[in-house]
């Protein structure tokens, strides 16, 4: 049952001179009251939700969310002192905290954000997100619509086809996984994507949503929360947008965010991604029961994104790649609030890198670029590019690695404080004449404001490459 309904409030901001409107809904009957943060938004409170780490075994963090027009007043209190808290990304949005007392603090924002505040780094963090105002959203009654209300559903497998419309409406925590085949298919609303019904690996679907084989997708401003496995995963698509989506994850291993596998033409934009596993990570996993062959990935774009990873890559493009290419893949303007915390040196099979380039069984990789990429340094060190050929597998382990060529990171920077003995390898390597490692650009990547050249001690650069150029 629904406790409460959705509020309005219009105000008055900035010496009364602007009319801003807020919304915010009250979280269903029965979800877990959260304790350690209490938000407000020009007064009006906002809902928050508990995500699980490490199966629980972890810190529980969590999240809320509300949707806004004009400049707001955020004010947070903790129960925890948050006079040395930290915002990420902060500079981003334009938000500049006022530290009211110990337990208090409060911000102005006139445009959509989304953000994290830490008191005790990755510890127990409160995740924020200010959406645009919600302005059409779909009939219930409309028979091209498959609409979940405010509450509680335990849903299963819920299966969508060409023309047809998923709406998760605010308020609504819905346990299940979607399976969406066909052209012309919207799944979207300002509700919850559960998967804390099911254990790991055991939910209705394969995967918490698949998009099959399809074109004209678009998947916008829902939450995943607590995943049994990949979350949102398309495959064998051509034409698929993903828009202001949060991914709340953490709660396992093997909760990859985004897969993009055998998809071209797809963008991934506005999101906020947290996970055990990959962030992105773009595969050829081969043409399963569709029998079109080992479809490129390319054409992709990851814009204007948050990401975070406890155990694993924030970028990871091939280990598969039963896919005839990987290629035309950008991303820009991106924050890595975290990487991983299980430290490996390159040269592992199973390194976790900031950018995993990764080629493997003949399949070319080309023209991959990011720019304008902004890394939190934790106190760790890591892998900021690992860029290999190798043989890995699909299934099958490969014969052979790949080729890598026309690639470039371009204003890449690694922030904040330097820790003891920090190391942030960059490795290239190829396997043999046929498999190399080309024509790769790094302009402006800067280490704590120094930049990187070629003779840096971090950088290496290994056999069967050519054309390594620093700038």
């Amino acid at each position: 049952m629904f406790r409460g309904i959705l509020v309005s409030a219009l105000s008055m901001a900035l010496c009364g001179c602007v009319t801003t409107t807020v919304v915010t809904v009250p979280a269903p009957e029965g979800a877990p009251q959260v304790d350690d943060y209490q938000v407000a938004v020009n007064g009006k409170p906002v809902a928050l939700y508990t995500a699980m780490a490490d199966d629980g075994k972890g810190d529980n963090y969590y999240f809320g969310s509300f949707d806004f027009d004009g400049p707001v007043e955020v004010r947070i209190s903790s129960i925890v002192p948050l006079n040395r808290a930290q915002i990420l990304p902060a500079a981003k949005f334009g938000i500049v905290p006022e530290f009211l007392s110990k337990n208090e603090l409060r911000f102005t924002v006139d445009r959509p954000f989304r953000i994290c505040l830490e008191t005790d780094g990755r510890r127990k963090p409160l995740l924020l997100f200010g959406n645009e105002m919600e302005t059409d959203a779909p009939s219930p009654d409309d028979p091209n619509v498959v609409y979940f209300g405010p509450g509680n559903h335990l849903a299963g497998k819920i299966e969508l086809k060409a023309n047809q419309t998923l709406y998760l409406a605010a308020g609504s925590i819905v346990n299940g996984a979607v399976f969406a085949e066909g052209d012309n298919i919207t799944i979207r609303g300002r509700g919850i994507l559960a998967g804390e019904a099911y254990a790991r690996w055991k939910g209705p679907h394969g995967w918490m949503m698949t998009l099959a084989n399809g074109k004209n997708i678009t998947v916008r401003d829902i939450i995943f929360r607590n995943p049994y496995t990949w979350q949102l995963v398309a495959h064998g698509c051509d034409g698929v947008v993903v828009d202001n989506v949060k991914i709340c994850g953490a709660r396992m291993i093997n909760d990859d965010g985004i897969d993009i596998c055998n998809t071209r033409n797809m963008t991934v934009r506005n999101c906020f991604i947290r996970t055990d596993d990959d962030c992105i990570a773009i595969k050829g996993i081969g043409p399963k029961k569709w029998n079109q062959g080992a479809l490129p990935c390319e054409h992709i774009r990851v814009d204007d994104c948050e990401l975070w990873t406890d155990m694993a890559n924030i970028y990871r493009i091939g280990y598969e790649c039963n896919a005839a290419q990987m290629a035309d893949i950008v991303s820009r303007n991106c924050d890595v609030l975290h990487y991983s915390a299980d430290y490996r040196t390159p040269d592992k099979y199973w390194a976790n890198c900031v950018i995993f380039l990764q080629p493997g069984g003949g399949m070319p990789m080309h023209d991959i670029h990011f720019e304008d990429i902004r890394i939190n340094a934790d106190d760790i060190s890591t892998v900021l590019l690992n860029a290999r050929s190798m043989k890995t597998s699909a299934g099958e382990q490969y014969t052979t690695g790949g080729v890598l060529y026309n690639c470039s990171l371009r204003n890449v920077s690694i922030e904040g404080q330097r820790p003891q003995n920090y190391k942030a390898h960059m490795l290239f390597e190829g396997l043999g004449e046929g498999e190399m490692v080309r024509n790769i650009l790094l302009k402006n990547v800067t280490l704590f404001g120094e930049k990187v050249t070629r003779n840096h001690p971090d950088v290496t650069i290994n056999d069967f490459t050519k054309d390594i150029e620093f700038q």
